[in-house]
């Protein structure tokens, strides 16, 4: 699949839901990276001094600008952008499609941004997986065992690994009780299909709060299954993230090959408070840059045909072929004849004749 069909593709997808394109410049001030650094993934920045005299960054991030930008009420974004990181000690340019959702966000608006991100999937492979977690039912469980804020960290870190020994040290310890072990257990033993899932958490609920949130998946359950997705989205506590921003739903997205996420997302109502704005937030980015090593299969071909001509061929009457057959789906490169052998891969060679109708080539 090209890169330009994707991303037409994708957009068609997302404008199909109401999401309007979001457009900005490569540059932002960087006071609003340095003040949200615990949102980005990457605490290295590509700064500059402008004209001006301010400092300015490359953009290491969408979802700061369009919550700096937004008005506070509901809107339906979707981007496609270019962010600047750090990767495995370079800074690099990475293509990157997303889908936020701003305002008053409730099961519906939660449900239509995870299903995006299911779809977006899909159009790459039929084969994804997008395992989801609820960061709140985690902190929620985790609150309610008393721990130290660092035995808490530490817990969570057990979890995201889901490293049963290291929770049953924490026990020998005495830095968590054996029932609460249990829990902890049983909840990274977690990995079933979205509704199944569900079902196994109930298990673990111990307050009107753990119940609250498992109703609030169930009620996302509901929304994906009317949105037509079931069998692909799993529930996986494991997926967890210790930044704040994140108040509920996150969700991850992979495909087979790939050996990292190329989607992630979720709740992020934290951040727009942060700012002043009273709303709820939710979105997700596709990492379409990281896949182009993977997902990029090798042409066989250079064109489906090699189009050589000689020297008295009308070039008028080759152009007007050539594009005949272009029109027909075929890719075809045009080369006058030469004694050199063209290093060009085709499908198939032929000469160009005068006269010639495009109904006579067969590929």
């Amino acid at each position: 699949m090209g890169t330009l069909r994707l991303e037409e593709q994708l957009n068609c997808l997302y404008e199909g839901y109401g999401y309007r394109k979001y457009r900005m410049s490569k540059f932002e001030d960087y006071d609003l990276y340095a003040q949200n650094r615990d949102f980005l993934r990457s605490g290295q920045i590509i700064t500059f001094t402008d004209a001006d005299g301010s400092l300015k960054a490359l953009k290491p991030d969408i979802t700061l600008s369009i919550i700096k930008s937004s008005g506070g009420d509901g809107e339906k974004l979707y981007y496609n952008e270019t962010v600047y990181r750090e990767v495995e000690g370079a800074f690099k340019e990475i293509a990157q499609v997303g889908v936020e959702s701003v305002g008053q966000i409730d099961a519906y608006a939660e449900g239509e941004v995870i299903a995006l991100a299911a779809k977006s999937l899909s159009l790459l492979s039929e084969d994804y997986v997008l395992d989801l977690s609820d960061i709140s039912l985690i902190h929620c469980l985790l609150e309610g065992m008393e721990l130290s804020p660092l035995d808490r960290e530490k817990a969570l870190e057990l979890i995201g690994q889901k490293n049963a020994p290291g929770i049953q040290a924490m026990v020998d310890q005495g830095r968590l009780s054996s029932r609460d072990a249990r829990t902890l257990l049983e909840l990274i033993g977690i990995y079933a299909p979205l509704r199944e899932g569900i079902a196994q958490a109930g298990r673990l609920a111990r307050d009107e709060r753990s119940w609250e949130c498992l109703r609030q998946l169930s009620a996302a359950a509901d929304m994906l299954e009317a949105f037509g997705l079931k069998g692909r989205i799993c529930l996986d506590f494991s997926l967890v993230t210790s930044l704040d921003y994140y108040s509920g739903v996150i969700f991850q997205g992979f495909l087979p090959g790939v050996p990292f996420p190329v989607l992630s997302g979720g709740r992020y109502d934290n951040l727009p408070r942060k700012m002043g704005k009273q709303v709820g937030a939710i979105g997700f980015a596709l990492y379409k840059g990281l896949l182009d090593r993977y997902m990029k299969q090798e042409r066989r071909y250079d064109s489906d045909l090699l189009l050589t001509y000689g020297p008295d061929a009308d070039l008028s009457q080759l152009a007007s072929f050539a594009e005949q057959l272009r029109s027909g789906g075929y890719t075809v490169r045009c080369e006058r004849e030469s004694r050199q052998s063209s290093p060009v891969r085709c499908r198939r060679t032929i000469r160009y004749q005068d006269g010639i109708r495009p109904e006579e080539v067969e590929l």
